[in-house]
């Protein structure tokens, strides 16, 4: 299976410093973690409802590829803060080393990847393609 990670330019498409660094809507600070979407446009649009001040710095789109073989367990839809501590059990359980969630930006109907990177099985995954994403300036338009 391939999902797309939508990160800055000059940073790894694997590295969990960010999610160490601060909460998302399935984990708290202190908790590596790297999020990834089924879909390239799933994945801007993760990115775009977190823009601040109208502006996205450079991002690289990378395919993250996990085995088929790979166990991907699925969390139903929480609020925060369940999701969150939801999120910290399942990465310090390691059940799986990947996680699938419903997105909120499309009203649930598609799926972000949440990929644990203390996992035994983390180093099956691989880096695939990656390439500069720009974002069509008409987003950004008062």
């Amino acid at each position: 299976m391939i999902i797309y990670r939508m990160h800055r330019t000059g940073f790894d498409a694997l590295d969990s410093t960010g999610s160490f660094l601060g909460d998302g809507r399935w984990h708290t600070a202190g908790t590596r973690v790297i999020y990834g979407a089924e879909h390239v446009s799933l994945a801007a649009l993760e990115t775009l409802i977190h823009a601040s001040e109208g502006r996205i710095s450079e991002r690289q789109l990378t395919e993250i590829l996990i085995p088929d073989d790979l166990a991907i367990e699925s969390a139903a839809w929480r609020e925060i803060p369940e999701s969150r501590r939801f999120g910290d059990g399942w990465g310090r359980a390691a059940r799986t080393a990947v996680l699938r969630v419903p997105s909120i930006v499309v009203n649930k109907l598609e799926w972000n990847y949440i990929i644990n990177p203390l996992h035994g099985d983390f180093g099956r995954i691989e880096r695939g393609q990656s390439r500069a994403f720009v974002f069509d300036e008409r987003f950004f338009m008062g």
